[in-house]
């Protein structure tokens, strides 16, 4: 079943809440503070918030061997992609490229010919490959926390 890829579900939030804040606790130290990587995890948590970031959007996720999401990727209507995570012991291996490139097809299909994204120092190479181009770079707070925001996009 590894590799496998559907849409997500509302009864799937809980486990790509859980997979999120361990993917941004377990990678986070590459690009940002412990603040930050406190913050960027603590979004997780919000359940209405990210509730609605999985569910407001296109998302597809892929299952590993057991049939537990390890990866997650959404597309919104506008084009913008919400989100694009990998388990921390599946990055670098393929899946976020697979992912990206499976929702970024199914938009398209939709009638969606432009893209754009935030994305951090660690995704920035994904979205590079699948042809986005860094727009802007601002700070942003979260959580009381600044980060530096990259914005990026595709047939824009």
């Amino acid at each position: 079943m590894a590799g496998v890829l559907r849409q997500a579900t509302a009864a799937d939030v809980p486990a790509l809440a859980e997979l999120y804040a361990a993917t941004a606790r377990a990678l986070g130290a590459w690009c940002y503070t412990q603040e930050q990587v406190a913050a960027w995890a603590s979004f997780g948590a919000d359940t209405p918030a990210f509730r609605a970031y999985v569910l407001q959007a296109d998302t597809w996720l892929a299952l590993g061997e057991q049939g537990q999401p390890i990866g997650f990727c959404g597309v919104g209507h506008d084009g913008e992609v919400h989100s694009l995570y990998v388990r921390h012991d599946r990055v670098r291996q393929g899946l976020g490229s697979r992912l990206l490139a499976h929702a970024l097809d199914a938009a398209a299909q939709r009638g969606q010919s432009r893209f754009q994204a935030w994305v951090t120092p660690f995704s920035m190479p994904v979205f590079q490959r699948q042809g986005f181009v860094l727009v802007q770079t601002v700070q942003a707070e979260y959580q009381g926390v600044l980060f530096d925001r990259y914005r990026v996009q595709r047939g824009l």
